[in-house]
């Protein structure tokens, strides 16, 4: 009986899987239709936003360095996948911050760039490459304070409640443009909820000193999976057995 349920529940989220690419996370955005500075549009039904040698949010002392290029976001029923394109390096203690994630709804983006309701954070910059924290304490950035806070905020995560572990490469590109590095990673809907608990994700990664940052308002696609768990499968046939046994010993049953 256990080995056939486990063929149901892998065959089920086949299944619901097929209308979804998945993306393999090696730090190429080539299964996205992504070609860096060539043609920044993915393939549908993927979000993404564009901001190469731009910085929306007057940033003191930017410059190219420091330039965030572009961020995608797409999901399948079970991960959540992101990739970055940026000059400023994205690896740890280099300056890189932590990717901050909003699943409810509720992030928002002031002038400058300071970002709010990130309520999970996948580490990229420090230790623990990987790690997926719920309600973190967000540090701030360094470069310039103004009355919306201290620009391109927040960076890194620090605490939280360690919920699992995300898929995260990164690869450096050095002779794309100045020196290219491009991040993908992959989250497991399971450890931040479930999917079709979000129907809209937030995106937001900065460097250090905030002379630039990128956010992303991302769409979550397809309908809610629902995968029983092993004992409601064991419930589900339980029931049909007790209705097929109910209605032999009762007959044909007629209308009134």
């Amino acid at each position: 009986m256990r080995s056939a349920m486990t063929v149901w529940v892998v065959l089920g989220w086949a299944l619901t899987s097929a209308a979804f690419a998945g993306y393999t996370v090696d730090g190429s955005l080539s299964d996205w239709g992504v070609t860096p500075f060539v043609d920044w549009i993915p393939n549908p039904p993927a979000d993404f936003t564009e901001t190469n040698n731009v910085n929306f949010y007057h940033a003191a002392a930017y410059s190219e360095s420091y330039d965030f290029e572009a961020m995608y976001f797409d999901n399948d029923a079970g991960q959540l996948y992101l990739g970055v394109v940026s000059s400023h390096p994205l690896v740890p203690l280099e300056g890189a911050g932590d990717i901050g994630i909003d699943l409810n709804g509720d992030m928002t983006v002031s002038e400058h760039g300071v970002v709010t309701g990130l309520e999970y954070a996948l580490l990229v910059g420090a230790d623990h490459v990987g790690q997926v924290r719920h309600d973190p304490v967000w540090s701030l950035t360094t470069a310039k304070e103004w009355p919306d806070g201290w620009q391109g905020s927040p960076f890194r995560a620090l605490g939280g409640t360690v919920v699992g572990e995300g898929t995260v490469a990164v690869a450096h590109y050095p002779n794309l443009e100045f020196g290219t590095y491009i991040l993908e990673a992959a989250v497991p809907w399971d450890i931040v909820g479930g999917y079709g608990q979000a129907w809209f994700v937030g995106l937001h990664m900065s460097n250090w000193c905030g002379n630039d940052s990128i956010n992303l308002h991302g769409s979550v696609t397809g309908p809610p999976v629902v995968i029983p768990a092993p004992g409601a499968l064991v419930l589900v046939g339980l029931g049909a057995s007790l209705v097929g046994w109910w209605r032999r010993g009762r007959g044909p049953i007629s209308g009134r």
